[in-house]
């Protein structure tokens, strides 16, 4: 089910959105902008630089475009290049000089040129420090950087890494962490609601969203930190690009379809084939621009793909289609479950819940309903952990009705279940 499936591309995710570009009008600028990034990423920096420059020749880059420039001139071992980029990003306000001084593209610049390094170090403690004069909670920011350099580092490590054995053991570390930073994330969120930019900078409020927006883990809280952000929704204290990242990633969680096109679907061997399921998909570049991000078109650039937004007629075609698909599904569940053919009925139970706002959470009940009256037939435990899948989404939805559920008998085999007792808890 689609609960399952969004962790293993999650370092993927951040470093496309590290790249994404705000507030440029220019799109020939940020075609190029978006084209590098994906270089970048294929670990095909030499030919990202070009890219870049052509870029910077038609606009001056941001902090960021200019620091990661610098980084990629490092990896070539182009020493004037890196430090140019790298004096003219802490001009333009780069702020994080703690994420310079680990960064493991500057290991050349770093361990060859000490003299010159020593000068970037220092500049870069300074602007830091006189950034944090600025806000109203600089150890707040600090703490929440520190979060986002391990989430940033160890995600690094996994990419860099191909042998089988390390990638698990990694892929053990990153779950560690993140569960680790859940829990400081949940005390932030309650202490302080969504940190605000006048308290820990837009550097600080990014690398938040970065731990919240990897926290598929708890959808639940997830949902929270986006009731917390759209409380600064208006003012210039949030990100609304983060926003709408978030806003999508809760949706598509809860098996919705996004409003603002910023997940897309994966493929096994780790490529972009398109978007995940938008609603009313050709008013989507209005949305975005009501948020000042760029059009789908050239975002979708940046995982390597073209895009052309839907006409009206299109967009409600596919709608309509995703609605037609899913019912056909699960007409054709309810046939083989009257000829108990109990794994017929599980597959296309499943295919339907990876329909992007397809099942209804009507639907959802029904579904698992059928699972436990299957299970109580056979005692396979595939058919109760599907028909807890659905009871489960329908709870991180706010859609279950406790009372129907604990009067149906079917369930009563779920109760010594954990995700069971952890559903009905809040009524218990």
């Amino acid at each position: 089910m689609i609960l399952k499936c969004l962790k293993r591309y999650a370092f993927v995710f951040f470093l496309f959105v590290f790249y994404t570009s705000k507030g440029q009008n220019n799109l020939a600028y940020e075609a190029l902008i978006a084209e590098a990034s994906l270089l970048h990423l294929q670990k095909e920096f030499k030919n990202a630089i070009p890219k870049l420059e052509k870029a910077f020749s038609i606009q001056q880059p941001d902090a960021l475009n200019a620091y990661k420039m610098a980084g990629m001139y490092s990896l070539d071992e182009n020493k004037t290049k890196a430090f140019l980029y790298l004096n003219l990003s802490l001009e333009k306000g780069w702020t994080e000089a703690d994420q310079l001084f680990i960064d493991p593209y500057f290991d050349f610049v770093r361990n060859n040129y000490s003299e010159e390094w020593k000068l970037v170090a220092q500049k870069a403690s300074l602007k830091e420090k006189e950034y944090e004069k600025t806000l109203q909670l600089p150890e707040l920011r600090k703490q929440i950087i520190v979060m986002g350099i391990e989430d940033q580092k160890i995600r690094y490590s996994k990419i860099q890494t191909s042998a089988p054995a390390q990638l698990n053991e990694l892929q053990q570390k990153i779950n560690e962490l993140d569960f680790k930073n859940l829990s400081t994330a949940k005390v932030i969120l309650k202490n302080h609601g969504w940190p605000k930019i006048s308290q820990v900078g837009k550097d600080g409020a990014h690398n938040f969203w970065l731990i919240v927006q990897h926290s598929d883990q708890d959808i639940l809280f997830q949902k929270k930190a986006l009731h917390e952000m759209e409380k600064l929704k208006g003012t210039k204290e949030l990100d609304l690009e983060n926003y709408a990242f978030l806003y999508d990633r809760v949706q598509c969680n809860l098996n919705y379809k996004q409003l603002y096109g910023t997940q897309v679907n994966w493929t096994q061997n780790g490529e972009a084939s398109g978007f995940r399921g938008i609603i009313k998909e050709n008013e989507t570049d209005k949305r975005r621009t009501a948020l000042g991000l760029l059009p789908l078109n050239i975002y979708a650039l940046n995982y390597g793909f073209k895009y052309t937004l839907p006409t009206a007629t299109d967009a409600s075609k596919k709608d309509k289609k995703d609605t037609e698909d899913t019912l056909n599904l699960i007409a054709n569940a309810k046939k083989y479950y009257k000829t108990k053919e109990f794994q017929n009925v599980y597959e296309n139970y499943n295919n339907a819940s990876m329909i992007l706002g397809g099942m209804t959470s009507a639907q959802n009940f029904e579904a698992a309903e059928l699972f436990a009256k299957i299970y109580n037939q056979t005692n396979e435990e595939q058919y109760r952990s599907i028909s807890l899948d659905f009871l489960s989404l329908n709870h991180l939805r706010g859609d279950l009705n406790f009372k129907k559920l604990l009067s149906n008998t079917e369930f009563q085999n779920f109760y010594s279940e954990n995700r069971w007792k952890d559903m009905v808890s809040e009524v218990q």
